[in-house]
């Protein structure tokens, strides 16, 4: 098993700059890819103020600090070369992530592990033009970061156990519980929440809600987020994308259309969302709200028992991991 010292992140958008400021904490040399130079400066200003700032108002020990500022900022994508693990947090482009992947593949030393971020990418796909698809997985984070204490851990048939091990090692070093998913169950918690979001919006249509009014009523099941402000907070095309890439992954690909449709006329309008900042939403009846809360009560237990028997999960693990992942209590 490779021990991982050198950590490399690719990307500095939301979640690679998430995964930076939480693996900061730790023992690490970090080292945070950006392809844009002037960004680099800006990032690294930015971070160096923010801790100096901690440790200036005692927020941190000089210890923490020491380890915050055990980092590299670079736009040199060649300084990663020496790095034991490399997360990759770029766009949800799979051409994209496949030349970066390749890329890697020669400039990186052979026991380095890559992994990606990816919400809906499987890793067969990013890697299916190296030459080490034995040392590559997905390593699915959630923000945020700090919140949220899980990671999954996605191989496919060609992972090592080498890669496997070190990954699941790394995963407890930063203290985030892990579920191990392979590429049929891969992304198993965005693909247990779609279908809570599916029938959520079967039930907008059939009572003539709004969606503060069917996120009102979820949110006692679900507490962390609205069903559909998630879907604004991640994106409508993010969200397209990878709901059409579960759907290459589901039986029934039918199920998702309406779904699709509602996000197509929403990522064509960015000024749309599903949610609005709304104080006063329209009182529903007490009896709607009581069908609408067993109605969705009963596809999570129904999605929990079908998810549980078709991809041989642990229930144990899986309802921790839901419950990290969403805040629902099964």
């Amino acid at each position: 098993m490779n021990k991982i010292q050198q950590v490399g992140i690719i990307g500095s958008g939301k979640m690679g700059s998430d995964i930076f400021n939480y693996l900061s904490e730790f023992n690490f040399q970090i080292l945070w890819y950006t392809r844009n130079s002037e960004h680099k400066e800006v990032l690294h200003d930015t971070f160096r103020k923010k801790v100096n700032r901690q440790l200036k108002h005692g927020i941190i020990s000089k210890d923490i600090f020491d380890l915050r500022t055990n980092y590299r900022i670079t736009d040199n994508l060649n300084d990663l070369s020496e790095c034991d693990l490399i997360i990759e947090t770029v766009i949800e482009d799979p051409l994209i992530k496949i030349e970066i992947f390749k890329k890697l593949d020669q400039i990186t030393k052979p026991s380095c592990i890559l992994t990606s971020n990816s919400s809906s990418i499987l890793p067969l796909i990013l890697g299916q033009e190296l030459s080490r698809k034995n040392r590559l997985a997905g390593m699915h984070f959630f923000y945020p970061v700090a919140f949220k204490n899980i990671i999954e851990l996605i191989y496919s048939d060609f992972t090592d156990e080498i890669t496997r091990d070190s990954i699941r090692l790394f995963s407890e070093t930063i203290k985030k519980f892990n579920i191990e998913l392979d590429e049929k169950n891969a992304f198993i918690l965005n693909r247990f929440l779609l279908e809570i979001q599916l029938k959520a919006l079967e039930l907008v249509k059939k009572y003539n809600l709004d969606y503060n009014q069917i996120d009102s009523i979820a949110k006692q099941l679900i507490p962390d987020f609205g069903l559909f402000e998630m879907m604004d907070q991640v994106g409508h095309n993010t969200m397209y994308n990878a709901i059409m890439n579960y759907s290459l992954m589901d039986s029934n690909r039918k199920k998702f259309n309406t779904l699709l449709q509602e996000l197509t006329q929403k990522k064509n309008s960015e000024s749309t969302l599903f949610c609005y900042d709304n104080n006063s939403i329209n009182k529903i009846p007490d009896s709607i709200q009581t069908e609408i809360l067993n109605q969705l009560k009963e596809t999570i237990h129904l999605t929990l028992d079908q998810f549980t028997k078709e991809f041989q999960i642990n229930i144990f693990s899986f309802k921790k991991a839901l419950n990290e992942f969403c805040g629902i209590n099964l």
